[in-house]
C-alpha cells in the first residue's frame, strides 16, 4: 500500500488501522507499506501481490490477472470499510440522534468520533439562546457612543471641553471607560436571570464569562466610536449599521442558526468574519468542550482592536486639528 490519502480514503485507513476486527487474522490480509507506485505496481506484476494506492481522495487497486481472488477480496474490503463510513454519515444526517442505535456502538466506536456526554451536561435550547441573545444583546452596545458622539458634535461639547485643556485623547478614553462601566452594570441583571431561572450554563466560573461578555461589550463600543468618527453623517451610519454590520454579524454569529463549530468549505470561513461567532463559539467551547483557547484567542484580539479603533480615532482627529 502507497499512502498518499486524503479525505473519504485517509477515514477508510483509519477505520482500518482502529478497527476491532484483525484484517489479518479474520481476512487473512496483510498490509506492507511501500515508498513509491513504481515499486508497488512492480510488487502486482512479478510477485503477484496487490499494490493499494491511497491516491488523494480516491482508492486505486492494481492486481496480477492470474490471482483475480485476492484482488477482488481486497477491492471488497476496502470498498465495505468506504460503504459503511458513508452509511454511518447518512445515518447521522437523516437522525442524528438514534444514529449510535441504528449503526450500533461497535461500528461507531471506529467509524465515527463519538463522545459521550451524561444528559445533565446536554446542551438545551435554553443553555444555546442565553448565551446567544445575550451576545446579541450586546453587540448593541455600538449605539450608545454613536449617540453620545454625534449629539456631542451637534451641541459642540468637544470643542467646549477642549477649552478647559482636557485633551481629545483623554475624552475618548474617558468616553470608552464610561461605557465599559455602562456595559459592566447593564447586562448584569440578564445574565443572572439566565443563570437563576432559565438555568443556563456558563461553565464552572460564570464570573469569568462575565467579564470576557463584558469585553466583547467594550470591543462593541470602541466600534461604534469609530464608526461615528469615519462618518459625519448619522444617516449614513444608521444606514451601515441597520443593513450591514449588526444583521450580517448577528446571523453569521449564530444568534439565530446555531451553525456547527467545525462546518467546513467557504462558508465555513464567512462565519468568523462575525466577531459575534468568535465570542459565542468560545464560550461553547469552553463550556462544552473543556477548550478555552478560542475564548483566550478572541480575548486578546478583543483588546487589539480596542486599541486599533482608539488609534484611528486619535489619528483622525489629530488630522482634522491640522486642517482647522
Amino acid at each position: 500500500m502507497l499512502d498518499e490519502s486524503e479525505g473519504i480514503s485517509q477515514e477508510v485507513l483509519d477505520a482500518l488501522s482502529t478497527a476491532s476486527v484483525s484484517i489479518e487474522e479474520d481476512y487473512g490480509i496483510v498490509i506492507n507499506n511501500t515508498g513509491s507506485e513504481e515499486e508497488g505496481k512492480r510488487e502486482a506484476r512479478v510477485n503477484k501481490k496487490v499494490f493499494v494506492h491511497l491516491n488523494g481522495e480516491h482508492m486505486q487497486v492494481y492486481g496480477n490477472e492470474s490471482e483475480p481472488l485476492n484482488t477482488a477480496r481486497v477491492v471488497a474490503l476496502f470498498r465495505s470499510v468506504a460503504s459503511s463510513i458513508q452509511t454511518v454519515k447518512e445515518a447521522y444526517r437523516i437522525d442524528a440522534e438514534n444514529a449510535i442505535e441504528l449503526i450500533g456502538n461497535d461500528n461507531a466506536a471506529y467509524e465515527v468520533p463519538v463522545e459521550f456526554i451524561p444528559s445533565q451536561n446536554a446542551m438545551s435550547s435554553y443553555d444555546y439562546y442565553g448565551v446567544a441573545e445575550l451576545t446579541l444583546m450586546v453587540l448593541y452596545v455600538m449605539l450608545i457612543p454613536i449617540g453620545d458622539l454625534f449629539h456631542d458634535r451637534k451641541t459642540n461639547v468637544k470643542e467646549r471641553i477642549a477649552l478647559t485643556g482636557l485633551t481629545r485623547a483623554r475624552y475618548y478614553g474617558a468616553s470608552l471607560i464610561a461605557y465599559s462601566i455602562v456595559a459592566l452594570v447593564a447586562f448584569i441583571p440578564a445574565f443572572l436571570f439566565s443563570i437563576t431561572y432559565l438555568d443556563v450554563k456558563w461553565g464552572d466560573i460564570p464570573v469569568l464569562m462575565y467579564l470576557y461578555i463584558v469585553l466583547f461589550a467594550v470591543f462593541n463600543a470602541a466600534l461604534g466610536m469609530l464608526i461615528a468618527q469615519l462618518l459625519k453623517t448619522r444617516g449614513k451610519v444608521d444606514v451601515l449599521l441597520s443593513v450591514l454590520i449588526i444583521p450580517i454579524f448577528s446571523f453569521l454569529g449564530g444568534s439565530y442558526t446555531p451553525f456547527p463549530y467545525d462546518m467546513g468549505g467557504v462558508f465555513g470561513k464567512i462565519l468568523f468574519v462575525s466577531p459575534l461567532r468568535w465570542a459565542n463559539v468560545g464560550i461553547f467551547r469552553s463550556i462544552y468542550a473543556d477548550d478555552s483557547q478560542l475564548l483566550l484567542v478572541s480575548a486578546a484580539a478583543f483588546l487589539v482592536l480596542i486599541g486599533a479603533c482608539l488609534f484611528i480615532i486619535l489619528a483622525k482627529e489629530k488630522k482634522e486639528a491640522q486642517k482647522a
